[in-house]
């Protein structure tokens, strides 16, 4: 099930579409200004996650990721009037791969609180 604007739900498509265009400003556009963003992952236990607050915090993670040389997939997506969530597969050009898994709490269709869990192969990260 994906959302549109039009339908009162989510714009999942918008989001999917910024995701693997690497579209850092549309990507921004979708939280709330007082969003809250966690990663949790190898090095950022769940004890000590990641946490961005606010949408600028939230806009600089994705001009950052967004500006790196990698591939991004998005799938799995269930959608939801007041949650998100779908995995996203990552590749980039020297061989790693990144699988996170994003879920999504909405409020007047932006996000309000964003949580990814996140995992990458070691080998070849730990090599490119």
């Amino acid at each position: 099930m994906t959302g549109s604007a039009g339908a009162g739900l989510f714009d999942f498509t918008t989001l999917r579409r910024a995701l693997e265009e690497s579209d850092a400003a549309t990507l921004a556009e979708l939280y709330d200004e007082d969003a809250e963003m966690l990663v949790v992952d190898r090095n950022r236990p769940p004890s000590a996650p990641m946490r961005l607050n606010g949408k600028e915090a939230i806009a600089a993670f994705w001009r950052d990721v967004c500006g790196r040389d990698m591939t991004h997939k998005v799938g799995h997506e269930v959608v939801g009037p007041d949650r998100v969530a779908f995995i996203e597969e990552c590749a980039y050009s020297d061989g790693c791969h990144v699988m996170s898994a994003m879920t999504l709490d909405l409020r007047d269709r932006h996000i309000v609180r964003h949580l990814t869990v996140q995992a990458w192969d070691e080998v070849s990260c730990a090599t490119g």
